[in-house]
């Protein structure tokens, strides 16, 4: 998948079990086909007929937390065949309300950065996937018990052409959270070094 591709729903994988079985009349991520990959926010709402919600940037919270992607807007669709997707151009998210309320705090934080990473970094399922795990720890929601949530939570899935089975990317973002915690301790410990060397030198110039 390319990143110059039209505009696109994507969604987090997991409508292949179930969203489009327990929703068989309104899958959502179909919507985009009449506009030709340029669908908008106002398209989007019209189509969903009364149901879907328009979400101002930075005013959604999930998980007991605000949460944003740059400039772009969310739409709560509780019809949505999934828990989320991304629409790319231009870009908004979309979060099923009802699948989300059923899942762990750090849970419904991870998909919804998720669908962001694809905002910022395009179609790759595993990029996203790390930019969420990466923007889980700068944020501070994601912690190795979350991780175990996560994993839990992806690992349902079996895969398909365009997202790889859930437990190798269990395991690729498990490989995402070691390395950025470790580079995280590293500079920490280097900033202490930092403070601990600079409170030397002031006590030594106060001699």
């Amino acid at each position: 998948m390319k990143a110059e591709r039209p505009g696109a729903i994507l969604a987090i994988g997991l409508g292949i079990l179930w969203g489009v079985a327990m929703y068989p009349f309104s899958v959502r991520a179909q919507l985009s086909s009449p506009y030709s990959g340029n669908l908008t926010v106002e398209q989007y709402l019209a189509e969903a007929g009364g149901i879907a919600r328009y979400v101002a940037p930075g005013r959604l919270r999930l998980g007991g937390r605000r949460v944003m992607c740059g400039k772009r807007p969310s739409i709560l669709d509780p019809e949505f065949d999934t828990w989320a997707g991304a629409y790319t151009n231009p870009g908004f998210i979309i979060v099923n309300p009802i699948y989300m309320s059923k899942e762990n705090k750090t849970v419904q934080l991870y998909i919804y950065a998720h669908e962001c990473g694809h905002q910022f970094r395009g179609f790759d399922e595993d990029t996203a996937d790390a930019f969420a795990i990466r923007r889980g720890v700068r944020q501070g929601w994601l912690t190795r018990s979350g991780m175990r949530r996560i994993c839990r939570f992806i690992s349902r899935v079996p895969g398909d052409a365009e997202h790889p089975a859930g437990p190798q990317r269990c395991r690729s973002m498990m490989h995402v959270y070691r390395d950025i915690v470790a580079r995280h301790n590293r500079a920490i410990a280097r900033r202490k070094k930092a403070r601990r060397k600079k409170r030397g030198l002031l006590l030594g110039a106060r001699r």
